[in-house]
């Protein structure tokens, strides 16, 4: 019985020591499994390569490359004098017996160093494991600013020796004959339009391709202890990385044969029925280009125009079968004309009207702001002067509201009883939203009757300067049957989240006080 006891204690005592004190062989992705790490990738050879017995690996890139001093030729072998972006291989295709034999190697090598390493062959479950972690990888964008640091570097060279700029360094296209790539003058475009998110006609998908292009040159400069980009999964992916990159303020245009205005028809140049067709829009295109990240943000899958995929009557095979209509209008696409205004909304100077406002919008006046040429026009004008022309004009026609005809202060008392009626500044906070909203171009083209500020309050009364009070529709008794809410519930509901929408730190929700004075 003793003896028992003894070996009850012995076994108590060890599994606290082990609990206290881990055993020092374990391996170090345990510690930090659970981190948010932007490094993770997923080793998964596929049915035709393993039996897929074991779960896929869960690697650390950047784990790898810290513990190794970063020596990118321990995993990577060289072609051409550049690292190629495989395990241990340069044209094979990967096995498994490879990856346990050279990983597995390279973990008992540093074990037998005392140095801390990866599981070795009897910790299978280690790397093998169902615990994939948090990835905080982000995708990096390539915007702008990022394309003319590169554009403007004096490092980066043209291939040849007599070019001018750097561009055929890194766009290029491919051969189908010679099965060669060539850099094509005047023709180039984004890497997403051949390079997709997977292999697709033997061309590379995107990942791979931007890693033997980018790394691949990074890691030439590093070599010659020249400054350049990241070469680790962080250096790009981590979030608060992607923050420290310089945001270039004056950025010149990038040429690629593109007008400065263009006029949008729905139906084919020359035409004879026209009739079932919206009016044209004159477009200005070198004023979006501004707004826009890239080219791809509105050209998502070739520089080519929008009518060459999509078609105007039910679309086309290569768009999708979207018509051109709905590339233009569909409402929850960031890529069509309406959905990317519909974000701009989303912004703290617009958001206190827009987040109320309907999605889908019964409204001509709106049409009429693109939807502004004439069919006639359209058929009789050289097109480049006919938008021009029409531009010109697009923010002529903004009226402001005279000051003397808004009302200084509204007192809002039809509710008192806690606390004191509110003394509203009703012209400052006019004036206020109005300097907010002038700021966008966008705004000042839709909003050109400056009387359309007033809807934002004053949602469901007719256009004028004297609408009728809010009592009009909202109960002083509670909601009513058709969902609208009470009168307090209106009062509170609109000026509250259009405070937090528009971010106003003045007034706290919170703050009963600041509109109307507690009664004593």
């Amino acid at each position: 019985m003793l003896k028992v006891k003894s070996f009850q204690l012995m076994f108590f005592a060890m599994i606290v020591l082990f609990i206290l004190f881990p055993s020092t062989g374990q391996t170090s992705t345990k510690n930090i499994e659970n981190d948010k790490r932007p490094d993770r990738i997923t080793i998964q050879l596929g049915a035709g390569l393993s039996k897929n017995e074991m779960p896929a690996v869960g690697f650390m890139h950047d784990l790898h490359t810290q513990a190794l001093d970063g020596k990118c030729e321990t995993c990577h072998l060289e072609k051409e004098n550049a690292l190629v972006f495989k395990f241990k291989r340069i044209e094979e295709k990967p096995s498994m017996d490879s990856y346990h034999d050279k990983c597995i190697a390279c973990h008992v090598k540093k074990k037998a160093s005392n140095e801390i390493a990866g599981p070795t062959a009897a910790e299978c479950r280690t790397c093998h494991t169902t615990r994939r972690g948090v990835s905080s990888w982000k995708a990096i964008k390539f915007d702008k600013s990022l394309h003319f640091t590169h554009e403007s570097s004096d490092r980066i060279k043209g291939m040849e020796a007599s070019d001018k700029d750097n561009c055929s360094r890194c766009h290029h296209q491919y051969n189908e004959k010679t099965k060669e790539i060539f850099y094509a003058k005047g023709k180039e475009e984004s890497c997403f339009y051949c390079h997709k998110p997977v292999e697709q006609n033997t061309i590379s998908p995107i990942r791979e391709a931007a890693h033997d292009s980018c790394v691949k040159c990074h890691q030439t400069f590093k070599a010659q202890n020249i400054t350049a980009g990241p070469v680790t999964c962080g250096g790009c992916h981590e979030k608060e990385n992607q923050q420290k990159i310089k945001k270039l303020a004056d950025i010149p245009r990038m040429k690629r044969n593109q007008p400065d205005e263009v006029v949008i028809t729905g139906w084919k140049t020359g035409s004879k029925t026209t009739k079932n067709y919206m009016n044209a829009v004159a477009f200005n295109h070198k004023s979006h280009e501004v707004q826009a990240e890239t080219c791809k943000t509105c050209h998502h899958e070739t520089l080519k125009k929008c009518n060459d995929c999509h078609g105007t009557r039910g679309g086309k095979a290569k768009g999708g079968f979207i018509s051109l209509g709905q590339a233009m209008h569909k409402q929850d696409s960031k890529r069509s004309c309406v959905g990317c205004h519909r974000e701009y909304t989303k912004s703290p100077d617009c958001a206190g009207c827009h987040f109320k406002a309907p999605a889908v919008k019964d409204n001509s006046d709106s049409c009429k702001t693109c939807h502004s040429v004439k069919k006639a026009q359209a058929q009789s004008m050289e097109p480049a002067e006919l938008a021009k022309m029409t531009l010109a004009g697009v923010f002529s026609k903004y009226k402001p509201v005279p000051v003397d005809k808004i009302p200084e202060k509204v007192v809002i008392d039809v509710l008192s009883s806690s606390y004191k009626g509110s003394s509203f500044p009703h012209r400052k906070v006019v004036l206020a939203i109005a300097k907010r909203v002038e700021k966008s171009r966008l705004a000042k083209a839709f909003h050109k009757d400056q009387t359309a500020l007033c809807m934002g309050c004053h949602h469901k009364s007719p256009k004028t300067l004297e609408p009728p009070e809010c009592a009009s529709c909202h109960s002083r008794k509670g909601p009513a049957p058709d969902g609208r809410p009470g009168l307090k519930g209106a009062y509170h509901g609109l000026c509250i989240t259009c405070h937090q929408k528009m971010e106003v730190k003045s007034v706290a929700a919170t703050d009963c006080a600041k509109c109307h004075e507690e009664k004593k």
